[in-house]
């Protein structure tokens, strides 16, 4: 009796169940996701993003040893849909990048991408000279630090005017980052300045890797005395004739006042037809005596500096001779 009244109740349970039971039809998912994300330029490798499709982001860690200034991506989308932000190279501290996508479906997603460098937590520098000096069109002193890396890609140094607040930014492609010979940290050569720098002092910082550090002294920036590179080639010459003259080196031309000419004893003004800090350009007048002079002292003028004085091989032709 009792096994017929548990069947009974086994058999009325599983109707009930089987009644009771219906089918939930689930919304499929949406086909709208990045599925692949990379950065495609970097030497002998990739760099893989990491994409969250909750949060709709995509993060890509970038190590400071790549030196990176750009990401290349390279990015995939579910079968059917289509990014419709193009895959441009995107500079490493674009905070405002984001992509769309469009999937089959007609539904769309955007994403955000946050790009994280991963830079060395500090930047130490010092001048490598207790009093930091430099001149329009040479170099900077050395300055050493721990740079952490060679790679010259993210090294920007600008000079700001104590006096005018005035920012300068030097071309960094002829510096370097090397390391001592010593092994002893790294420093920064040859950091050109530009020639038109005013004598003055100047702020100098320096960004690297993520940091950014104002050097402890200003640069005393000065003018040398200027110099005159060499013409060795004789010059023939006619009144209205025009010579050029360039600096040799980093003695640049500041503040051209007088040129002359001395042919047998006796001083000729010769005009200037323009002048600026890398040359000058003279123009010879009427009246020059006509004849083969040999090397011609010509006595430049620059400012207060004291005369300056070349020698040209020097032949003058009578006008229209």
């Amino acid at each position: 009796m009792k096994t017929k009244y548990l069947a009974f109740l086994i058999a009325l349970f599983i109707a009930g169940f089987t009644a009771c039971k219906k089918t939930i039809n689930y919304d499929p998912l949406a086909q709208n996701r990045i599925t692949e994300y990379k950065v495609v330029n970097v030497q002998d490798t990739v760099i893989y993003g990491s994409i969250d499709n909750i949060q709709n982001t995509i993060t890509v860690y970038v190590p400071y040893y790549y030196g990176m200034t750009v990401i290349q991506p390279s990015i995939k989308v579910d079968a059917g849909a289509m990014l419709s932000t193009q895959a441009l190279p995107v500079e490493v501290t674009d905070a405002s990048q984001s992509y769309t996508v469009k999937g089959a479906d007609g539904s769309t997603r955007t994403y955000k991408l946050i790009i994280a460098q991963q830079n060395p937590p500090a930047l130490s520098l010092e001048w490598s000279d207790a009093n930091p000096v430099a001149v329009p069109g040479g170099q900077l002193t050395v300055i050493t630090g721990n740079f952490q890396s060679t790679n010259k890609t993210t090294l920007k140094i600008t000079l700001q005017s104590v006096t005018s607040n005035q920012i300068i930014t030097p071309d960094p492609s002829t510096a370097f980052i090397l390391t001592w010979i010593e092994g002893k940290g790294t420093y920064i050569s040859s950091a050109n300045t530009p020639t038109s720098l005013d004598s003055g002092l100047y702020k100098v910082n320096v960004s690297f890797l993520g940091n950014n550090v104002t050097m402890d002294k200003p640069v005393h920036v000065y003018y040398p005395t200027p110099s005159i590179a060499p013409t060795w080639n004789t010059q023939t010459v006619a009144a209205g004739d025009t010579l050029a003259f360039i600096p040799n080196g980093t003695g640049l031309f500041y503040d051209l006042k007088t040129v002359t000419a001395k042919i047998q004893g006796q001083n000729y003004n010769i005009p200037i037809k323009s002048t600026s800090r890398l040359g000058a350009v003279i123009t010879f007048p009427d009246g020059l005596p006509v004849g083969n002079w040999g090397s011609v002292p010509f006595v430049f003028q620059f400012g207060n500096f004291n005369p300056v004085t070349t020698t040209v091989p020097l032949i003058v032709k009578a006008k229209g001779g």
